[in-house]
């Protein structure tokens, strides 16, 4: 495998703000020393922001001003875009989370960026946005059992999230303990995948309206993500009137993709919560007036917790979010699923 390459592309931005020039230490000729009284306070402090940037990662030599940018890699051969958007209030001084935001099949990082209300949240929260493009002309993610060209051509997906991270930390402070991913669709399925291979990468994640695996076809083995390497909190949303990824699981009959089999919401739970060590069933609680159903397994001590928001008239759509193009599923909800997942996801550290 060749060497990532990363080309930096600017799409808009703020000026930069000009750092005092640094003067070269000056040296004392005289052999006599002169030593000054140090605080034990100071020190204290360079121990914790030390010890804190051991945490987050090396400081990047100069900030990047807060704007929107696009950016180019190439990763297994494929030239690879995203788009990063850095808030206002992100100044390099700072580790910042990161929240991955992976589009659906035929939608696109602008789009995402547009539709969910991440770079709003972006700006009022001080975290940086991703927003990673698919693959092929339906923009797809290999989700194991959806979906297009990325799972025919077995993309690396994967690798290429990875590499996303690799070039951040080449330009920005990041947090590595506040790394999280969202996704819609076929992004929320990636999401699924993503979590469970790299779970030492990710605090989080919250998928939407994405079954977790399936099988491709009727004559296909069922592809179910690994069990991952540590618990993982887990926020997931789906409406139960979804005809392109089926709440109950089953057969796709909407969509691109007529005759997936996928498995239901309640199942991939499940699967969270075995895999974080839960027992038992969940506790169900009845929301705004039975519009919404929460499905819970609480967190108890390093058992992560798990949550699914069943929204009883809604369809494939982002719970708060807005139409991606005429005909889509309406996203009016009575929840919004952009703000209950920040509120989740900024309690959770790896």
């Amino acid at each position: 495998m060749e060497p990532e390459k990363t080309e930096l592309t600017k799409t808009r931005s703020k000026p930069a703000a000009h750092s005092p020039r640094r003067r070269s230490p000056r040296y004392h000729t005289s052999p006599k020393r002169h030593w000054r009284p140090v605080s034990l306070s100071l020190i204290g402090a360079a121990v914790l922001l030390a010890s804190a940037a051991a945490c987050a990662g090396p400081l990047p030599p100069t900030p990047v001003p807060p704007g929107d940018y696009e950016r180019t890699l190439t990763h297994d051969g494929r030239e690879r875009t995203y788009r990063l958007h850095v808030p206002p209030t992100y100044d390099g001084r700072r580790a910042a989370a990161v929240v991955f935001m992976f589009h659906g099949g035929f939608g696109s990082a602008r789009q995402a960026a547009r539709d969910y209300g991440w770079i709003e949240k972006s700006d009022a929260e001080g975290f940086l946005a991703v927003f990673p493009q698919g693959v092929g002309r339906a923009s797809t993610w290999n989700a194991m059992h959806c979906c297009g060209a990325a799972l025919r051509e077995d993309v690396d997906d994967v690798g290429f999230v990875v590499a996303i991270l690799g070039a951040l930390r080449n330009e920005l402070w990041i947090d590595e303990r506040r790394v999280y991913a969202t996704g819609m669709s076929n992004g929320a399925m990636f999401c699924h995948r993503l979590a469970a291979e790299r779970s030492d990468l990710f605090a989080a994640i919250a998928p939407v309206a994405g079954a977790i695996g399936g099988r491709r076809s009727e004559s296909a083995a069922e592809a179910l993500p690994p069990q991952p390497s540590r618990p993982m909190p887990v926020i997931m949303f789906h409406g139960r009137r979804d005809q392109h990824v089926l709440y109950d699981g089953g057969r796709t009959v909407k969509g691109a993709v007529v005759g997936r089999i996928d498995i239901g919401a309640e199942q991939g739970a499940r699967f969270w919560a075995d895999a974080n060590g839960h027992t038992g069933e969940p506790r169900r609680e009845s929301l705004f007036g039975g519009r919404v159903e929460r499905i819970q397994w609480p967190q108890q001590g390093r058992k992560a917790e798990v949550v699914l928001y069943a929204v009883r008239d809604l369809g494939h759509a982002w719970p708060g979010g807005r139409k991606p193009w005429r005909g889509a599923d309406d996203p009016n909800a009575v929840i919004d699923a952009t703000d209950m997942i920040w509120e989740f996801f900024k309690t959770r550290r790896r």
